[in-house]
Formats: structure tokens, sequence, C-alpha cells
């Protein structure tokens, strides 16, 4: 087997760049169309989902706020990612109208509901967990595709409950309410759990919290069950961000220093893109910091209806 070296990846690189042969093959890979965003087969998730192979990509409910990482094991988040979705299914009080898990994951909230006798129909624009979801329950309808592209001349007033699981921070605002409203039936209820952004925060991701309860004030909806779960996904993350920082920085870091050592002059050549890696890798855990999350985000479980 060969020995992976700086090396190696040099003269690999190389050879991919400046041998006549590999030319042709590296423009037909430049001619190739730009992939439509990460919703379309995000390798992420996929690798999210081989982790946790419980179907759900969430950031779990932690009955014990407190409990330290270090104490924990992937069979906590697992659990805790379950204990998410059971708090979900209890909010849904309409058996008899099919329920929309829209941003349906690996499917995991989709099993929960089947097993309640709901009558789920899943949502996802994502291909590796439209593949997994029809292997999976292929009794369970399946929409492909963005909540905002779904087609409401088929499904105007055709659900019961709605259920946004850490999907509706990916919606346009306007466009998702607008959504909403047509196909949900009349005296219907949204489910919705994710995070928001506080006005301190640095981070875009996740609506604004007042600019998301000004835009449900202005389309006739009000919220029915308001609760705070912030505490209780943080042991999810703080655990991410453990590992994070005990691991993948120590890796990096080996790894840099040992190229600098055996191949210095590599090194240097690729000092740029090691600047800009290292800057990446701290932006992410800064993205999965317990205290970062809990000065910048609230995450909230919410029921919403039409006044």
């Amino acid at each position: 087997m060969t020995k992976v070296t700086a090396g190696f990846v040099a003269k690999s690189i190389a050879s991919r760049l400046f041998f006549p042969r590999n030319w042709s093959p590296l423009m037909q890979r430049l001619r190739q169309p730009k992939a439509k965003g990460k919703a379309a087969d995000d390798a992420q998730l996929k690798l999210y989902g081989q982790i946790l192979p419980g179907g759900f990509l969430n950031y779990g409910y932690s009955d014990n706020p407190t409990q330290p990482p270090e104490k924990m094991c992937l069979e906590d988040i697992e659990k805790a990612q379950v204990r998410y979705g059971e708090r979900l299914v209890n909010l849904v009080v309409d058996k008899e109208n099919p329920v929309l898990d829209s941003g349906c994951g690996m499917g995991g909230l989709t099993g929960l509901l089947l097993g309640k006798g709901f009558k789920p129909t899943a949502l996802t624009p994502n291909r590796t967990q439209i593949r997994h979801v029809r292997q999976t329950y292929p009794q369970v309808p399946m929409i492909e595709g963005k909540l905002e592209q779904i087609k409401l001349a088929q499904f105007h007033r055709a659900f019961g409950t709605v259920i946004t699981s850490e999907s509706f921070q990916y919606v346009k605002l306007t466009q998702g309410l607008d959504v909403i409203e047509q196909i949900l039936q009349p005296g219907g209820r949204w489910i919705l759990c994710d995070y928001f952004r506080t006005e301190c925060s640095a981070h875009k991701s996740g609506h604004l919290w007042t600019d998301f309860t000004s835009a449900l004030q202005r389309h006739g909806w009000r919220i029915v069950v308001h609760e705070d779960i912030t505490a209780n996904v943080l042991p999810t993350i703080a655990y991410v961000h453990m590992w994070g920082r005990r691991f993948g920085l120590p890796v990096a870091q080996f790894a840099t220093e040992r190229l600098e050592r055996k191949r210095p002059a590599l090194h240097y050549i690729l000092q740029d893109l090691i600047g800009k890696a290292r800057e990446q890798i701290q932006e992410h855990l800064d993205i999965v910091d317990p205290a970062i999350f809990a000065r910048e985000k609230k995450y909230m479980t919410l029921v919403i209806e039409r006044a």
C-alpha cells in the first residue's frame, strides 16, 4: 500500500494539473454545471445520518441540561434526538388528517408519527434523504423539493398539521408563511421547533426572533404553545464542540506541523490555504460553541394557529 506523504500529495496534484493525458478529464469536470446548493445532495447530512443511524438530524432534547459533555456518549445523543421527536409527536392532536413532516431528514420523526397512528407525508429536497425515506417507509407519501416549491393546487388545505423541525430556518420567512397558510386546513396547527437569532447574534443562520413574531402577527397567526428549550439542546452542542476542540483542532495542527517539518517548501506554498482552513475550522467550532449559541440564539418549541 502506498504511504500517503506530503510528497505523494504534491506529485498527485501536479500530475492532475500538468500531465496532458489528464487535461481532457479536468476540462470536462470544469464544464460540469455547478451543484444546485446543499439541499440537493448534502454529503454532510449523509455523514450525520451514518454516524447517528436513528434517522434524526436534530440537536436533540436532553432531560438533564447540566450533563457535562465529558460524561456523554453517542447513545446519549441518540436518546436525546428520539426524545426531541417524541415531544413533537405529543403536540399533534389531529389523527384523521395527514401530517406534513417538512424537512423530514432521514425519516426519524416520520417513523415516530407512523408508530403513533398518524398519517405522515415526508418532504425534503435532499436526494440522499429521499432514497433513504422511500426505502425505509415505502408506505409514506413523499414530496420531493423545498417547502416553498410545493404544488399549492395539489396540496391546498391538504394537511391537518404541518411540522417544521429544524427546517424553517432555511425557508424564506414571508414565502414560508404564505405556503403553510395555504396547505394547512382551517383549524389546523403548525408545530415549529427551531432556533432563532437574538438581537446580539453575529452569526446569520436562523430567522431573527423579532422579525419572525412580527411576521406572524401580520399574517394573522398566534402562538398557542411557547417553550424555550435552549438549555435542553445545549448538551448535544457541547458534545460536538468538545470533540472538535479535543480531536479536530489537534489533528489539523499535527498535520500542519508535520507538513512544515517534512516538506517545508510545500508548506510554504500552501500557507494561505492552511490559514484559510484554520479560519473555517474555528468558524465551525464557534457555531457549536454552547456559550456562543446560548448568547446569540434561542431554541423554541412553538405551536402556531390561525388567529
